[in-house]
């Protein structure tokens, strides 16, 4: 007999709405990754090889991704006027459409202008997608099934990076008719997610709220949820680890090591992207069973670890030090990315109030995007490789944090999600 759980329900197999909306999740995060590996992770390489942008074009379009972020309190009142599906659905349009143009661009600024355009209409689709896991999956299930969401989607982006890679090589133009074939996957992706059937429709966030009752309600937040502002402390001294040390490793590891491009992009990109997307499932089923708090701990654990692997292998010159750090770092933002994807939800007390917490969720990712990389290279240009170091201890801070967050328990107890009644809308899907 299938294990249950407290409820009673079979732990190995999910109810049929469930499964239809894996399902559905699960073709939609297959294509979702080819278009987020090209428009996304290749697009600097793509801007340097193909269009030769400048360092002012190169730099808009790293920093576009977490500038999106800083439109969540508006893609949140969107979808509450629209419904979140229908917010996922109609961006995964206009996030696409910018692709198709590039067939015809061979200039940098041109490049840059719809790449950016794009990556700030893909933060909406995020927003939406990651609001409406509250009201679809029941608490005790999320990480399972986001662990498999999240391996679809990067098991599709690493082998577009190095395709696109290699296609470069041969020809810069091939850029042309990547972007486009990206936009047409990126389209069949939203049909998939049209298809969902969202539960519970009456309770999802539709309301209209004023801009202040929205202000209002991120008050409340932080005068009230001190477990998730401890969280998202410890969460934003781990992401700014990440963006202080990401770039500077990888300067000094070619540096110190003489790595070729293809052995830079394994070991500084494939090789951790790559664990990301096989360890997710993995990290899913232990997020289920010790809770999202826990799994942060390990997560600083694991980041400190890579960090010191890297600080190490750079200081010592033993390139076996590199390889571990690589693998580290894929395992831990393997971890990382199913708390970074479930935190609103798991901490919101109500369906209502999962765009708030996104809202602070993504506004503070943007702030340390935008900041933390200016920090770590202001802090290479004055002490060199002891950067990396500097960011080790900032990852290590946020141990005590997450220590001192548990014992305000693992988040809101929630109710199972409830189901739409067979015969009485089992069809519908909320808009």
């Amino acid at each position: 007999m299938p294990r249950t759980d407290d409820h009673g329900e079979a732990r190995s197999h999910f109810d049929p709405i469930t499964a239809h909306n894996v399902r559905a999740e699960s073709f939609f995060s297959v294509f979702n990754g080819i278009y987020m590996g090209l428009a996304i992770l290749a697009a600097p390489v793509v801007a340097v090889t193909g269009v030769q942008a400048n360092p002012v074009e190169l730099t808009i379009l790293v920093s576009a991704f977490p500038v999106g972020v800083f439109f969540g309190p508006l893609w949140a009142a969107l979808g509450r006027r629209w419904g979140m599906q229908k917010l996922v659905t109609q961006m995964a349009l206009w996030a696409n459409v910018p692709l198709f143009f590039l067939f015809w661009v061979q200039d940098a600024a041109w490049f840059t202008a719809l790449i950016t355009v794009s990556q700030l209409l893909n933060s909406a689709m995020r927003m939406g997608q990651s609001s409406l896991y509250h009201a679809m999956y029941a608490k005790r299930q999320r990480g399972r099934i986001l662990g498999q969401l999240t391996f679809w989607t990067f098991l599709t982006m690493v082998p577009s990076i190095l395709a696109a890679g290699w296609l470069l090589d041969k020809s810069p133009q091939f850029y042309r008719v990547l972007y486009p074939m990206a936009g047409l996957c990126g389209l069949i992706g939203g049909y998939f997610y049209s298809t969902l059937h969202v539960p519970a429709a009456e309770r999802l966030p539709r309301r209209r709220p004023s801009f202040r009752s929205g202000l209002n309600g991120v008050e409340r937040i932080l005068a009230t949820d001190r477990a998730y502002l401890l969280f998202q402390f410890a969460f934003f001294l781990s992401g700014s680890a990440f963006f202080m040390s990401t770039h500077v490793v990888l300067l000094l590891t070619q540096e110190r090591f003489r790595f070729g491009a293809f052995e830079l992009a394994c070991w500084m990109s494939v090789v951790p992207q790559l664990l990301l997307a096989l360890s997710s499932p993995f990290w899913g089923h232990v997020l289920d069973r010790i809770g999202i708090v826990r799994l942060r701990l390990v997560i600083s654990v694991l980041m400190t670890l890579y960090l010191g692997s890297y600080f190490g292998g750079i200081m010592l010159g033993v390139p076996w030090l590199i390889y571990l750090g690589s693998i580290l770092q894929g395992m831990s933002n393997g971890a990382g990315q199913l708390t970074w994807s479930l935190a609103s939800s798991h901490f919101a007390p109500q369906a209502d109030d999962v765009p708030l917490y996104n809202g602070i969720h993504f506004v503070l990712n943007g702030i340390r995007g935008l900041v933390l990389p200016w920090v770590g290279s202001v802090l290479f240009v004055v002490v060199g490789p002891w950067s990396v170091f500097a960011a080790m201890l900032v990852s290590l801070g946020s141990v005590p944090i997450v220590l001192r967050s548990l014992s305000l328990g693992d988040g809101p107890a929630q109710e199972p999600v409830l189901r739409v009644v067979a015969g009485e809308g089992a069809n519908k899907s909320a808009g």
